[in-house]
């Protein structure tokens, strides 16, 4: 094991019987966090796995995210609390993963992301019970045992053909790909003016009063982000996006109408109509600030085209996102995503608690 940095080493000198860390060769095993996107990226240092073991002493199995907390014994044999999160209940149960394999009282081992912002908090991806099962939270690769639950990622395949008569008015899935704004690292693709290139260096996200935490809406693109189903249901003049994540709902008018007495708001003022089956949407209005968790900010002068396109066979929905920023970008950054049709998918509450 290639020896830790002095800070790394007094960072987790007290605690080093229960918790050891890995180098980033070591991680690159993995595959990265894919759908925790909201906050993970961006609190949790994804380039390092550490372990801890303890016995849980407090658990909320409620949205945004999974929480427990594990009493550690360090070496000083004082008990120290770490606070471990992991992905959406919601999508836990889609992988295979329930509330009644862990409770309070038992000794489990967590591996998982450490955090930027303290020294006692982690993004669980491995849970080993006390039975030696190993759950897979946010990650396919086993770490310690043949024995697993859950399949570490919602890559549920879709059906393999469907009546295209459905058309776009029923739930879609997710194929198990982040929409690429840059979440996960700066878009390559994207040709930024000096301003946006300025506000990414400029950006420190252990100071920045971070607006992906918690249970508040998230506004335009960065909402389309969202990796759970979502549903688009007709309303006859409007068209309603119903999304699992915050319970997010837009709203499509299929009507252009004046829009210079609306109010901008963070999921903006949609209008659309279609294109031999395609569904078109212009978006302006847009008070929401960010375009990406990693710093990349938009002005309200942003305005986003969508187009939604059914395959033929019906199985897949193709999405492509363009976006129109003078202050952020040079030339429209597009950016493209599938979703597929499985059946008997549903848009579950995503009931999400604070704190």
């Amino acid at each position: 094991m290639t020896e830790l940095s002095i800070s790394t080493k007094d960072r987790f000198s007290s605690l080093k019987k229960a918790v050891w860390l890995t180098t980033a060769s070591i991680v690159s095993i993995f595959t990265p966090v894919g759908h925790a996107h909201h906050a993970a990226t961006v609190t949790y240092d994804t380039d390092q796995i550490i372990e801890v073991e303890g016995k849980i002493t407090r658990l909320i199995w409620r949205n945004p995210h999974v929480r427990f907390t594990l009493d550690v014994t360090n070496d000083d044999n004082e008990t120290v609390k770490w606070n471990i999160e992991s992905i959406p209940v919601t999508r836990l149960t889609r992988v295979g993963v329930s509330s009644n394999l862990v409770a309070i009282g038992q000794t489990v081992r967590v591996a998982g992301f450490p955090s930027r912002l303290t020294d006692t908090d982690i993004y669980a991806v491995n849970l080993l019970l006390e039975d030696q099962r190993e759950i897979l939270l946010d990650t396919p690769v086993a770490r310690w045992s043949d024995d697993t639950i859950g399949t570490g990622r919602d890559e549920t395949p879709g059906a393999l053909s469907a009546d295209p008569s459905l058309g776009i008015f029923r739930v879609w899935s997710t194929d198990g790909n982040m929409l690429a704004l840059g979440s996960m690292g700066d878009n390559p693709s994207f040709r930024l003016t000096n301003r946006a290139r300025q506000d990414l260096a400029a950006w420190d996200p252990l100071s920045f009063e971070n607006p992906f935490r918690g249970c508040a809406p998230k506004g335009m693109p960065i909402i389309m982000e969202q990796p759970n189903p979502m549903e688009f249901l007709d309303r006859g003049d409007h068209i309603l996006i119903r999304m699992e994540e915050y319970d997010t709902v837009r709203t499509i008018h299929m009507s252009n109408s004046p829009d210079q007495n609306i109010e901008s708001s963070i999921l903006g003022h949609s209008v659309g109509h279609w294109e031999s089956g395609t569904l078109v949407i212009h978006t302006n209005r847009i008070n929401w600030r960010y375009f990406n968790q990693r710093g990349l900010t938009q002005s309200n002068a942003i305005e986003i085209d969508e187009r939604f396109t059914p395959s033929e066979d019906g199985s897949r929905l193709y999405y492509e996102i363009s976006a129109t920023d003078p202050s952020t970008f040079i030339e429209p950054a597009v950016i493209t995503k599938t979703w597929l049709w499985v059946p008997g998918d549903e848009v579950l509450p995503f009931d999400c608690t604070e704190g």
